[in-house]
């Protein structure tokens, strides 16, 4: 497991480190759509989040690697959503930025925009880190959704 996070940078010593994984568990922040970069005040911390991922997902390395991204803090996201709009932040956001499970959708949508190899698919997960119920769920969906996808890579070749 390697952690990608930091400054900028740093960012560009990461593809070293990635040399024959099969997973890239990608997480971020799902609340911080209104909060900025402390190294740089005009970036916003999901568009940076987003512009990161990007750069993973479509790197030439990563074509054959599942990717499962996990939107962290969903404890803070259902209570900023009913009083902070993502439209403020984000103008193409269709929906009701007050109603969690569109700004749910949308934040999906936002990273699997991103990227341009479609012949696997983007799993992901809402998670909150001091719910340990809710991380035991989730880390026995990745292990079976990594488990599933190593298998048929292995019946591929």
């Amino acid at each position: 497991m390697v952690d990608v996070g930091g400054q900028r940078s740093q960012r560009q010593k990461w593809f070293q480190c990635f040399d024959g994984i099969t997973s890239i568990l990608f997480m971020v922040s799902s609340s911080e759509y209104d909060q900025v970069l402390m190294e740089d005040r005009r970036t916003n911390r999901l568009v940076e989040s987003m512009n990161i991922f990007e750069t993973i997902v479509n790197n030439k390395l990563f074509f054959n690697v599942s990717i499962i991204l996990f939107l962290n803090k969903m404890d803070l996201l259902v209570e900023k959503v009913k009083t902070v709009s993502i439209k403020k932040h984000f103008p193409d956001f269709r929906g009701d930025p007050h109603r969690l499970e569109d700004v749910q959708r949308y934040l999906v949508q936002c990273f699997d925009r991103k990227r341009r190899n479609r012949s696997k698919p983007l799993f992901h997960h809402f998670t909150t880190a001091i719910d340990t119920e809710n991380v035991r769920f989730v880390f026995h969906a990745v292990k079976d959704t990594i488990l599933q996808e190593n298998l048929k890579d292995i019946m591929l070749q």
